[in-house]
């Protein structure tokens, strides 16, 4: 080819590669993030005095002596049950953690009576009026004004200390979290032709396989690699969004279900029904909102082998905690009883900015190995924490 020619077909080529930037043809592009951060929706005060304004919760150690009112009936408790942190409460010796119906707390429960939250309207109506669904109930709005926001499970943790932002439980899930790879949650969000709006994205929510790292400074270090666990196949959802204003809002995702470990050995695994997920895509740390309806015997399952084992410290008392659940729930109502089975929910959650990777056949190998070793029966959850631990 003549060197005249050559130039010649160079120029078109950049002809045809200008024309397609300037006519604003673009590839869709892929977002990453890793979760970093997480804690109950809700309206807290540093004072707790409008969310709790008789106060924080009473604890295990508050109703203990309010059921055994003289040392003389504690200590013979105590003696006749071994129990050691006043949790065997019932008639004869039961946990109050693991059968709390059999437990009946003297003292009142102290439930919160914020206002404010973020979160979603899961049940469709304005002022949570009862459906054919759903249970009469109280409506939150966001900071920004948000109107018709569920989240009724804040009634029932807003005063307990351990669980409000800051405090001994929310801060030991958090450390588990950010120390522990079987905690770690990836979002990746594909068909992205344009951040700022977008009518159709996919976002895909998984369990990851690498640590977060932080700076100096404490603040989680951005665009690093996050492996996608894609064995862990319970643990990878899957939905429909789309961007508005820069934020995206997923569809409506029938189930979420979301590994968390709260202390060391402690596993549980959060389940949401109708699940959505709300992220603020701006900058390299987002803001994000994950709501929808916990199954309450299930949530308060998680809730025992979890924050229940850390009663004394959390200053809860899982009695009175059971009770707080059933009569706040407001979704899944069973139509025989009339009464819900399920509890609306929402949390703050904080990512940060990653590059998502897909495991390579090395790994899905290892993965494969380590499944076909492990016995049928065994919990998906742990399943997760085996296979991350091999890798």
């Amino acid at each position: 080819m003549a060197r005249r020619d050559f130039w010649k077909t160079v120029g078109l080529g950049f002809v045809a590669t200008a024309s397609l930037t300037y006519s604003g043809v673009a590839s869709a592009k892929t977002l990453g993030f890793v979760l970093t951060n997480w804690h109950y929706s809700g309206q807290f005060t540093p004072d707790n005095k409008i969310e709790c304004p008789d106060g924080l919760a009473y604890g295990h150690r508050d109703n203990f002596r309010a059921q055994f009112k003289t040392k003389e009936e504690q200590d013979a408790h105590i003696d006749k049950f071994a129990d050691i942190e006043w949790t065997f409460r019932g008639p004869n010796g039961e946990s109050d953690i693991y059968v709390p119906q059999m437990v009946e707390d003297s003292l009142p429960y102290r439930e919160g009576q914020g206002k404010v939250s973020y979160g979603f309207n899961l049940d469709g109506t304005k002022n949570g009026q009862a459906t054919n669904r759903t249970c009469a109930h109280a409506k939150f709005t966001s900071p920004e004004g948000e109107p018709a926001i569920d989240n009724q499970i804040y009634q029932t943790m807003a005063c307990v200390k351990g669980m409000r932002p800051g405090g001994d439980s929310d801060g030991m899930a958090n450390t588990q979290l950010i120390s522990k790879v079987v905690n770690r949650i990836v979002i990746e969000i594909t068909g992205v032709d344009d951040e700022a709006n977008d009518d159709q994205v996919e976002v895909t929510i998984a369990h990851g396989l690498d640590k977060v790292l932080q700076g100096p400074t404490g603040e989680f270090i951005p665009h690093l690699s996050q492996r996608m666990d894609e064995k862990a196949k319970d643990f990878i959802f899957h939905a429909k969004a789309k961007i508005v204003n820069g934020i995206l809002t997923t569809d409506v995702m029938p189930s979420l279900e979301v590994v968390q470990m709260s202390g060391p050995g402690e596993w549980g695994v959060r389940a949401f029904k109708d699940a959505r997920l709300k992220i603020t895509l701006a900058g390299d740390h987002a803001k994000a909102v994950v709501g929808g309806y916990h199954d309450v015997e299930r949530y308060y399952r998680y809730w025992a082998k979890t924050v229940g084992q850390h009663a004394i410290t959390s200053n809860s008392s899982p009695a009175s905690f059971y009770r707080s659940l059933h009569r706040n729930a407001d979704g899944y109502k069973d139509p025989v009883t009339g009464k819900c089975t399920a509890i609306s929910a929402s949390y703050d959650w904080e990512l940060t900015k990653a590059f998502i990777v897909h495991e390579t056949p090395e790994e899905k190998d290892i993965s494969a190995n380590v499944l076909s070793d492990t016995p049928a029966d065994v919990p998906a959850d742990v399943k997760v924490a085996l296979v991350t631990e091999a890798q």
